[in-house]
């Protein structure tokens, strides 16, 4: 049985195989992309030794933070294509409900891909063209995989509820999907904080549902979910969505 063929049966859908293959085209392009770059640059790979080294990297012009950002992306994909395995093997509401939970704090690493156009600024010996470019494909694949995870959640809770249940679901998460990039990218924060630093990121939460008024990132949520929202309505229009 070739590799292929393996992969294929982890897929229920040649529609998730489908999309699946397009995204590791996307990811397999971007990658290029940065190595192109890193070529350029005279990057030397060797001085990675470990990952801590390549965290050391996360703020330089390398672009290699884009791999990292594009891994998170990745998990809330992988975990939305186990939620209805799961629940169809276990039938157990508690265990699904925990999937989701954690599908949902890594949501936004999807989407927050689009907020890394905020780094783009002329490198030289790299041509401007050349970065817009390298961001833009980093950000759309990071969006995809933002749609496309939210796609497969819709459809198993419209299928196990209702469609209503399921257009609730859809905006809640892009709501909060909304907060959780303006909190990763302005007040620094992490999905894995919710257990690593749960208090200090419940306050600066509360600060933010107590004092609306006098919060001046609630623009920038807005813009995040209505843009995540559209982008959503877009994918929803050309799917096969018959649940």
């Amino acid at each position: 049985m070739s590799l292929l063929t393996k992969i294929r049966i982890l897929f229920s859908e040649d529609r998730q195989f489908r999309q699946f293959m397009l995204l590791c085209l996307f990811t397999l392009f971007n990658f290029c992309l940065v190595g192109v770059r890193l070529y350029y640059v005279d990057f030397d790979l060797a001085s990675i030794q470990s990952s801590q080294d390549l965290f050391m990297l996360r703020g330089t012009s390398t672009f290699l933070f884009l791999i990292w950002n594009l891994f998170l992306a990745w998990i809330p994909y992988w975990l939305s294509l186990a939620v209805a395995p799961l629940y169809e093997r276990s039938k157990s509401l508690l265990l699904t409900g925990g999937l989701l939970f954690v599908w949902l704090l890594f949501l936004p690493n999807a989407p927050y891909i689009l907020t890394d156009l905020l780094h783009l600024r002329m490198r030289a010996p790299i041509p401007f063209w050349y970065d817009l470019m390298l961001l833009i494909s980093f950000a759309w694949t990071g969006l995809l995989l933002g749609i496309i995870s939210l796609y497969e959640v819709h459809r198993f809770m419209a299928k196990q509820w209702s469609q209503l249940a399921g257009w609730m679901v859809v905006v809640i998460c892009i709501i909060l999907s909304g907060l959780g990039v303006y909190i990763g990218r302005f007040l620094r924060w992490n999905s894995w904080d919710i257990v690593t630093q749960p208090l200090a990121l419940i306050q600066d939460l509360f600060k933010i549902l107590m004092e609306p008024q006098s919060f001046y990132g609630s623009g920038s949520i807005v813009l995040f979910a209505v843009f995540f929202l559209l982008s959503y309505l877009t994918f929803f229009s050309f799917s096969d969505n018959k649940n």
